[in-house]
């Protein structure tokens, strides 16, 4: 059976995004394309949303991206990628798989093969979803040190109450960002 994990990077006070998808507040420093490099080698399949999906591809196929983040970018474009969407009609980036319809369904009969792991990279409402199904086993936050006005709260779509266990943290230390990471115990109603 496959392992689901997200990861995502997040405020002081929760929010994964801002107003009009804003992340030009998350630090990007060497400790973060270190750890980002680390995470990659470990060969899990990628897992996006529409939203993410764009901006990753529309940023990591690039020369810019291969001449500041030369080990990620090629790391990010050979990695297996599948996106979750129903309103796109095809993908074009590398090694892409598109995936619409009942996605929680087809994600739970995924998850129940052999194979790799799967880490969902950002994509806050997808996260929120496959927390409520109780499809995702770790959960991996970066909490950078700063704190915004408005965004979006990584689970206000939860339906469910989320207990999770601490597992491990890494604190970035040039940056002052700190990794949390959490197994999960149970996804209940509320």
């Amino acid at each position: 059976m496959r392992k689901i994990s997200a990861f995502v990077f997040m405020t002081l006070n929760g929010y994964y995004k801002g107003i009009d998808d804003d992340t030009s507040w998350h630090l990007h420093g060497e400790e973060g394309t270190s750890y980002s490099e680390k995470q990659l080698n470990a060969g899990d399949i990628l897992l996006f949303g529409r939203k993410t999906y764009e901006m990753m591809a529309g940023f990591w196929p690039t020369k810019m991206a291969a001449e500041f983040y030369p080990v990620v970018a090629e790391g990010m474009n050979n990695a297996e990628k599948i996106v979750l969407s129903n309103s796109l009609q095809e993908v074009k980036w590398l090694h892409t798989q598109l995936m619409s319809g009942d996605t929680i369904k087809r994600i739970k009969e995924l998850k129940k093969t052999p194979g790799k792991n799967i880490t969902i990279l950002g994509s806050g409402e997808i996260i929120s979803q496959f927390a409520d199904a109780g499809l995702i086993d770790e959960y991996l936050f970066l909490i950078d040190p700063i704190a915004i006005g408005k965004g979006t709260s990584l689970f206000e779509k939860l339906k469910n109450k989320l207990e999770l266990t601490l597992k491990d943290s890494q604190i970035f230390k040039k940056s002052g960002s700190v990794l949390l990471t959490y197994v999960a115990k149970t996804a209940t109603p509320l």
